[in-house]
């Protein structure tokens, strides 16, 4: 069985509900501080996996200082959403500012792919020969290799001798055991960025990894001129990365 998640919070739900309204499929709202579906806060987070880190001031992606755990580690609420639903074979989570013109289809277009974790794009750093269906960071992205010079960065938990490979979250999968496996990991302390940590955790511990887009800004699972995904109202080609 499949389970569809919708993440939300108090500074969006009330933009893109209406557009949740319309879909053809049956979802559960996680959300952040709003009161609807499973809900939850840093707080929460914090006391069910007895987290009490905070985000490195030092890193990229924090270098405003002003990033709580629930955004940049985006799979604790993940991995708290699991807790409370452990049975299910696979967990699709979707933001809620993502919208498809053909949701069915696209459902039905990764229903016998065995990926372990599947995301909107996941690249991997130049070099790195597993996961050969995995898209190479190139020049033809905006970040290039700097992307892999930012992460691993400060606070996350990653031997920058691994292979690494980073993501990009607005609609993940996970299989029932990558997503025990990372709950595991972060109860025992072991977590970092999530775009990064996720994918290159998931690969360096024998776990399989698919993207939904290519570095051609289509799909190898379904035909983009039949299934239009946006992303706050744009289409997220693969130069954004």
């Amino acid at each position: 069985m499949s389970k569809k998640i919708v993440c939300t919070c108090d500074n969006t739900f009330r933009s893109y509900d209406s557009y949740w309204k319309t879909v053809d499929f049956d979802f559960e709202y996680l959300s952040d501080r709003y009161p609807i579906g499973i809900e939850y806060d840093e707080q929460k987070v914090r006391d069910i996996f007895n987290f009490k880190g905070d985000v490195s001031k030092k890193h990229f992606w924090n270098s405003q200082g002003n990033k709580n755990i629930i955004w940049f580690y985006a799979h604790f609420r993940m991995a708290y959403y699991f807790i409370l639903n452990p049975n299910e074979e696979w967990y699709w989570f979707m933001d809620d500012d993502v919208i498809c013109d053909n949701w069915s289809e696209f459902f039905k277009a990764f229903e016998n792919n065995d990926a372990d974790f599947i995301s909107y794009y996941v690249f991997k750093n130049k070099g790195v020969k597993n996961q050969s269906n995995i898209p190479e960071i190139d020049d033809n992205t905006h970040s290039n290799i700097a992307w892999f010079d930012r992460f691993p960065g400060d606070g996350d938990h990653i031997d920058k001798k691994d292979e690494l490979f980073g993501s990009f979250f607005p609609i993940v999968r996970f299989s029932n055991k990558s997503l025990r496996h990372l709950t595991n990991l972060l109860i025992n302390k072991e977590h970092g960025y999530s775009e990064g940590f996720v994918p290159t955790i998931l690969n360096r511990d024998g776990f399989k990894l698919d993207t939904i887009f290519n570095n051609q800004s289509k799909s190898d699972h379904f035909d983009i001129n039949k299934i239009n995904i946006k992303h706050k109202n744009i289409q997220v080609n693969w130069s954004w990365i």
